[in-house]
């Protein structure tokens, strides 16, 4: 815009629009015309100079205008003809407030026209306004309250005190600027108001267009907000005969028949529906007998959801389940969209569900049914599709994993009540230690969790080198900027140690304990249809990211215990994405290094150094471990200077080094990026697509997210499929010999047992057996396996 040319640091370093928004702007345009809305429009100028410029046209009209928004930069507009209604957004919804000449008076003391004078003072941290530096809202509001304007200020300059008056008078420039920056154009080149407005106060939506845009988007409701008829024509749903229990119900169904049902939650029945009939019931475990005994296909949406809500265990067979082969298909939207699912499964023929149809399975039985109606001709469109994905084998494996992982949900972990307690006060007596050393340094008490205070405290109480500044315009106190300042003094590691303890005890320690059961047993949810690369994610609570690389974090894995008379089992594959790296690169030099049974990292580092491998140093070899896992990132050299704290022509030498010694990885890695262009998507060695449409956008860095996502993705994707296939592979040994342990938990490559402490060793040898056997590969899998009375003793 013209501002950008007048300051060359306007908005700099803000981030573009979003390409998921900039892709919906013409779709708003559409909507907003064909609901009889004027959408204008005009290169080189904002939103602000064009709202500004109908606001004076209005006026100039003898209108009463208002501006409907929730930016304070308006307020210079407001005027005896021209209000704006501010808008806040609370938890609660929005809030507004009109703002007239005489309330700006009220709540800032100073009026619309010397708001300009205010901003030119302040600046915006948001548009990187300079402003006057030291100079915030409260002063800036003080001193135009109190003169009238900027050119006032200035001309009583000798009245001020102090840092303000110097940073005033080195300030003068930016100042000026900033005012000129901040002020809306009121002259810009649009239509003169009589072709925008039209002068009828009803009927200005256009019904044919709206009728079809909310058709086409699926919003059902709005038509019936706006009293308009569906464009979709409306087709009979079949009459469905209903019969009293299942086994009459069975009776008419033929072995060939698909059945779609739900099971009983607390307070409604369940339904199991044919394409002729339906039946509600109760007995959830009739249902499984029927599941287990018949050959039906039984189908269902979010099997393991379901059984969670309705605490029961899994089923000895496996349903088939349409948003578990949706994920696998990339039909879903959010995890939980059935409609969105259903929509891309069947296309034409989908027949949107009835009004008032969510949440799911919490509504009516009519909505059960015309959705189980959808579900059964979806499945074998689906099955179809996951058969000419080659998708068949890893359907098989989530499918019978969604039985897994409710069991586990069911199971949960123990934990130790009383050492958890100890552990927290024990960590609060610390931190409270740490206070008083930290107030100590500083020379004062101050709210150590509040950036701003911290901020002030470091910077200007205590005088460090400042750095970069954050959004809100004061120096950062992020933890890159901390430790930038190792060194200077020591109140920095102080408040590092602060950090970490502060969050370890309210995330972990604390957090734990508001999920611990009646049983004391913990019972994370397992979402398995969210990360795009297939990997499993934890939640209420995370037990996927407690940390294991310090003494604190670890100890706080001691804190989840096996019941008495039993013990936990453990096992984690050893380098398993460089394992796999070297299989799909077919790199000749890095499967060498694992079928001989070397250390890796000491061959790569090797490499790196230039020395024999009996030579290399415990420090040389992390840094080659760093080296060899970061490639499977695609790191760039900035990062990994960033990762090891070396100057950036280093890491970009180590780079190349690892690419001489290991030149198929980097020709394979680049072919992902090249497969992935061509594409869109790359795959994992069992055909799970990663879609890359970050690989289309203009910015420079979500482009180069995108080719580090297309290399990584086949690597990170494989190693997910590889352990869900040991989870199914371990269950089914376990079950085979009759032995007593249960899948406990899955964390990123590692899995947990629990077991009777007489079977531990049994198990364990199960589980290593399952884990290493899990997929034929032309380099050995090895899993590590443990067992301990704690997650913290499996080391």
């Amino acid at each position: 815009t013209f501002r950008h040319q007048m300051f060359e640091g306007y908005k700099a370093g803000r981030s573009p629009m979003p390409e998921d928004l900039a892709l919906q702007i013409p779709l708003a345009r559409d909507l907003l015309s064909a609901l009889g809305f004027q959408p204008l429009g005009l290169d080189l100028y904002e939103a602000d100079d064009l709202i500004g410029t109908a606001a004076r046209k209005g006026e100039e009209a003898g209108m009463q205008v208002y501006i409907v928004t929730g930016d304070k930069d308006i307020l210079q507009l407001i005027s005896d003809q021209t209000s704006v209604v501010l808008l806040t957004t609370r938890k609660t919804g929005s809030e507004s407030e009109i703002m007239t000449p005489e309330s700006m008076e009220e709540e800032y003391g100073v009026s619309p026209e010397e708001w300009l004078d205010v901003k030119a003072l302040m600046g915006d941290a948001s548009d990187k306004i300079p402003g006057v530096k030291g100079v915030g809202a409260k002063t800036a509001l003080r001193l135009i309250a109190e003169y009238g304007s900027l050119d006032a200020v200035y001309e009583n300059l000798d009245r001020q005190k102090g840092a303000l008056r110097t940073n005033l008078e080195n300030g003068k420039e930016d100042a000026y600027l900033s005012r000129e920056l901040s002020e809306i154009h009121r002259e810009a080149p649009i239509p003169d108001l009589d072709g925008l407005i039209s002068r009828e106060s009803r009927e200005l939506f256009d019904r044919e267009a709206l009728t079809a845009l909310f058709t086409r988007l699926g919003f059902r409701s709005f038509l019936e907000r706006f009293e308009l008829e569906s464009g979709e024509p409306e087709e009979e749903r079949p009459e469905l005969s209903a019969y009293p229990d299942l086994d009459r119900f069975m009776d008419k169904i033929k072995d060939e028949d698909s059945l779609a049902f739900f099971l009983p939650q607390k307070g409604e029945k369940g339904l199991l529906v044919s394409s002729k009939a339906y039946v509600e019931f109760e007995d959830t475990g009739r249902l499984f007998s029927l599941i287990a005994e018949r050959p039906n296909p039984f189908l269902t949406w979010d099997m393991k959801g379901q059984l969670r809500k309705a605490d029961r265990k899994a089923p000895s067979r496996a349903a088939e389940d349409l948003m578990i082969a949706a994920y696998l298909l990339n039909q879903l939207g959010r995890g939980d969209d059935v409609e969105y699912a259903l929509r891309a499964v069947l296309g034409a023929d989908y027949r949107p569900l009835p009004q008032d149809s969510l949440p799911l399975l919490e509504d009516r039985l009519e909505t059960k049914k015309a959705l189980a109606l959808q579900l059964l001709p979806a499945l074998p469109l689906q099955k179809e599709e996951l058969n000419l994905r080659g998708l068949d084998r890893l359907y098989q494996v989530e499918k019978s994993l969604t039985l897994i992982l409710a069991d586990m949900e069911k199971k949960g972990i123990l934990i130790d009540r009383e050492a958890l307690e100890a552990a927290s006060a024990e960590m609060a007596q610390e931190l409270s230690r740490l206070e008083e050393s930290i107030y100590r340094d500083a020379g004062k008490a101050f709210n150590i969790n509040s950036p701003q205070q911290l901020s002030e405290v470091l910077y200007t109480d205590l005088d460090l080198p400042t750095g970069r500044k954050s959004a809100t315009g004061q120096y950062s106190t992020a933890a890159e900027e901390l430790d930038r300042l190792r060194g200077y003094h020591a109140i920095i590691p102080a408040i590092l140690d602060y950090r970490e303890l502060s969050k370890l005890r309210g995330t972990f320690l604390e957090g734990l304990k508001k999920e611990i059961k009646g049983d004391g047993r913990v019972h994370t949810s397992y979402n398995q249809t969210v990360v795009t690369t297939g990997r499993l994610s934890s939640s209420n609570p995370n037990l996927q990211n407690i940390p294991i690389r310090t003494d604190r974090g670890s100890k706080i894995r001691e804190l989840f215990i096996a019941p008495a008379g039993r013990l936990l089992v453990g096992a984690d594959y050893s380098q398993i994405e460089l394992r796999l790296l070297a299989h799909l690169s077919g790199d000749e030099n890095l499967s060498r290094a694992f079928l001989e049974g070397r250390d890796v990292h000491l061959v790569t580092a090797s490499t790196l150094y230039a020395k024999p491998e009996e030579e290399v140093t415990p420090a040389e070899r992390s840094v080659a471990k760093t080296v060899n896992f970061s490639i499977t990132y695609g790191i760039s050299d900035f990062g990994l200077s960033r990762d090891l704290d070396i100057p950036i022509y280093e890491a970009r030498e180590l780079i190349d080094r690892f690419h001489a010694k290991y030149p198929d990885v980097e020709a394979w890695m680049q072919n992902q990026g090249e497969l992935a262009k061509e594409r869109g998507y790359v795959e994992t060695l069992f055909h799970r697509r990663r879609y890359v449409p970050e690989l289309q956008s203009q910015n420079r860095n979500t482009y180069n997210f995108g080719l580090r996502a297309a290399m990584n993705a086949p690597v990170q994707g494989t190693a997910a499929d590889l352990i869900k296939m040991a989870m199914v592979d371990i269950e089914k040994l376990l079950k085979k010999e009759g032995l007593d342990a249960d899948l406990l938990l899955q964390v990123h490559d590692e899995l947990i047992l629990e077991a009777d402490e007489k079977s531990a060793p049994r198990v364990a040898a199960l589980l290593k057996k399952a884990m290493e056997e899990a997929m034929p590969l032309d380099i050995p899998l090895v899993a590590d396996v443990r067992f301990g009375r704690t997650w913290g003793d499996l080391k």
